[in-house]
């Protein structure tokens, strides 16, 4: 389900829009006004001095504290957009688990002597076609959701996996394996899959160094990356669309909100603007692919970080 984007400011409105939207503590391991002591979980609580505390307990046990004070709407909207980054991180990992599923599932039995019939034929033409299609759609889901630009990749890695595919499925109709379909490939096609693959992951390894979405800073400006929108924090204080991105921005140039001066008060949050919200729903519509709270696993959630 796609939560609603209302975002709530107390405690208790945080703890009612996770009772609303289904989503239990117990699975998530997020706790609104509960000072959970054991290893992995997330949570804010209002401490015996009066001030609002967001914690996130590691998987080693020990606590890393976002934020501490009298701020309550603060507090609050620093777990909450925590939470909506865990939305998308659980529904990017389910998807990608169940692609894989799909296109490898059923392709890898054992060797066996027989004549392909025609069913097994056409199932072996929709898994090529899928797997092309999957892996495209998947790729495109990751591009938008951390403003990669995979430029060529977008094609070549879908090709290079339909090709393993028509491969599993040629051995599949033979009765074979793969494994033993590739040992006993000649020596020059070894070489020739070999150096392609090569290829395919120093590519990987090079535009997985572009940016990410969050903000930016280079001097004294900042800016915002929405998956492939950039925004620019302008003289009159307001979010506006940027046109004329400085070619030096890299992962390097990348801020966490608090380690920038935002944390001050300086620069309204861009997740206070409309264009945040634009961004956030069309990803959350677009990307769920079937996902709901049921489906979410902890095991997914990074707990050795400090946020």
């Amino acid at each position: 389900m796609t939560p609603n984007l209302e975002q709530p400011k107390t405690i208790e409105e945080l703890r009612n829009w996770f009772k609303a939207n289904g989503y239990e503590p117990a699975r998530t391991r997020f706790f609104a006004g509960v000072d959970v002591k054991s290893p992995k979980a997330f949570g804010i609580y209002k401490n015996e001095f009066g001030e609002f505390v967001v914690y996130k307990n590691k998987a080693d046990g020990t606590r890393a504290i976002r934020y501490q004070g009298d701020d309550e709407e603060f507090a609050v909207h620093e777990l909450y957009q925590r939470f909506q980054e865990e939305i998308i991180n659980q529904q990017t990992r389910w998807t990608a688990g169940n692609q894989k599923s799909s296109s490898y599932t059923g392709f890898y039995s054992e060797e066996r002597e027989h004549k392909a019939t025609g069913r097994e034929i056409l199932l072996a033409i929709i898994a090529i076609v899928l797997s092309f299609i999957l892996t495209f759609v998947f790729l495109k889901r990751y591009q938008a959701n951390t403003g990669k630009d995979l430029q060529v990749l977008i094609l070549y890695i879908p090709l290079a996996v339909m090709g393993l595919t028509m491969l599993a499925c040629k051995s599949f109709l033979r009765g074979s394996s793969p494994l033993r379909d590739i040992l006993s490939l000649p020596q020059k096609s070894k070489i020739r899959l070999a150096i392609f693959a090569v290829i395919i992951a120093i590519m990987i390894a090079v535009f997985s160094a572009g940016g990410r979405s969050g903000y930016y800073s280079i001097g004294n400006s900042l800016y915002y990356r929405a998956g492939n929108d950039w925004y620019y924090y302008d003289d009159d204080r307001f979010w506006t669309p940027a046109y004329n991105i400085p070619s030096s921005f890299t992962d390097s140039g990348w801020k966490d909100y608090r380690t920038t001066e935002n944390y001050q008060g300086y620069y309204l949050p861009f997740e206070n603007t409309d264009y945040y919200e634009e961004w956030h729903a069309d990803y959350d519509s677009s990307s769920s692919g079937g996902w709901d709270h049921d489906d979410w696993d902890s095991g997914y959630t990074d707990w050795n970080s400090d946020w």
